[in-house]
């Protein structure tokens, strides 16, 4: 059975306001799980020498969002009828999500898969939850999603949960670079969780929509607690506008170490 948990691990900006926010304590949901390798040994993940063994894990059913990962990244078309399968055994939309993003960057040409993404993603953007995050410096959730909650008589961990959830399925989408998400995740730059956000604008960059630029530009300015998070995403375009908003948003260190990761190879999701 695929776990839940995402295999794409957050950079430093992130986990900080994503414990900032609380959702670090929600237990099963928390993002970045990476099965653990020896210091002298690349994770799983990142070891194309683990392709054999990710292919033998999904056909027995028992596999992780990190096999899938190795998989669509490794461009392992053979394994489209497995996942096929597997996709119609699962009965969990997170477990569907994952494999339905592997088979869109598989080039699987049944529209199912993608059409599952898409529906999937559109509650993300359709939330009439107000901002997740603080507008000025204080930690945890905003005053406002606190009330918003309580209105709809759930508790704040819960609706954390929730938002993060739905953050998730727009990521799904957003990782397959595939240009046929591009209105939707344009849409997602006004999402209430800064997540759901960041995601979009690295789905934007990966499809290298410049045409977004300004939107994602317009999304830092809006979530002034969120902007280093959501900015990363242009540290990927060959644009002036999104390399001056790089350093308007972004440390000169940090925003260093993004560009040289980038000159050696790094791409967005990586």
């Amino acid at each position: 059975m695929l776990t839940t948990r995402c295999n794409h691990p957050l950079n430093s900006i992130r986990k900080f306001l994503y414990v900032a926010l609380g959702c670090a304590a929600l237990g099963g949901t928390a993002h970045g799980q990476v099965e653990q390798s020896r210091p002298d040994k690349p994770v799983y993940g990142a070891d194309n020498a683990n392709l054999p063994d990710a292919i033998a894990k999904v056909g027995s059913g028992e596999f992780g969002a990190v096999h899938l990962e190795l998989i669509a990244k490794s461009h392992a078309v053979q394994t489209i009828p497995v996942l096929e399968k597997q996709f119609t055994n699962s009965s969990d939309p997170t477990i569907k999500g994952k494999i339905a993003d592997a088979l869109v960057r598989l080039g699987d040409k049944n529209n199912d898969y993608w059409d599952f993404l898409v529906k999937e993603a559109t509650p993300a953007v359709e939330s009439d939850a107000p901002p997740l995050v603080p507008s000025d410096s204080q930690q945890g959730p905003s005053p406002e999603f606190i009330a918003w909650a309580k209105a709809h008589n759930v508790t704040t961990d819960s609706a954390l949960g929730t938002m993060y959830q739905l953050s998730i399925n727009v990521l799904f989408l957003a990782e397959t670079g595939d240009p046929r998400g591009i209105p939707l995740l344009r849409r997602a730059l006004f999402a209430p969780s800064f997540m759901t956000q960041a995601y979009a604008a690295e789905g934007l960059a990966l499809a290298q929509d410049k045409d977004s630029i300004p939107l994602i530009i317009e999304a830092c300015k809006r979530s002034p607690t969120a902007s280093l998070a959501i900015a990363e995403s242009l540290v990927y375009f060959d644009d002036p506008r999104a390399q001056n908003a790089v350093d308007t948003y972004i440390p000169k260190d940090f925003a260093k170490s993004l560009r040289e990761a980038r000159a050696k190879g790094k791409t967005p999701f990586q």
